[in-house]
């Protein structure tokens, strides 16, 4: 475990040293209707290219020139079902949250109450890409 973060040390490890470019974790959703994920972005490890490709989430652009971002969203459970892609425009209830350090995202875990423990790598949540 990332003793400062609290998010298991593996998975951290992907981000720091390995491939990950985002973690994530599925919670309680708001709705029945919808399905609710927070997920790390390691903005660090994207290209700028990457970051400012016309396929980069609207979060990412607005986020770039940070090293980290925190995005909290929701996506209906009806257009899960339907589509094999995610599209921004699908989440409700998007907010996210920029990061330059370590001790920026404890601070962002502890006021949105989000458990770093929970991160996995996104195939292990779902996580829509």
């Amino acid at each position: 475990m990332n003793e400062k973060l609290g998010i298991p040390l593996k998975v951290w490890n992907g981000i720091e040293f390995g491939s990950y470019i985002e973690i994530a974790q599925e919670v309680q959703s708001k709705s029945d209707d919808t399905k609710r994920w927070i997920a790390l972005y390691a903005l660090q490890k994207m290209t700028e290219e990457m970051k400012n490709s016309v396929h980069s989430y609207d979060f990412i652009k607005k986020s770039k020139d940070f090293m980290y971002c925190v995005v909290d969203f929701e996506i209906p459970i009806r257009i899960i079902e339907f589509n094999d892609g995610f599209d921004v425009g699908d989440a409700v209830n998007l907010k996210y949250f920029t990061a330059d350090t370590e001790d920026e995202l404890v601070s962002i875990f502890k006021k949105e109450g989000i458990n770093p423990e929970l991160f996995v790598p996104p195939w292990r949540c779902d996580y829509p890409t």
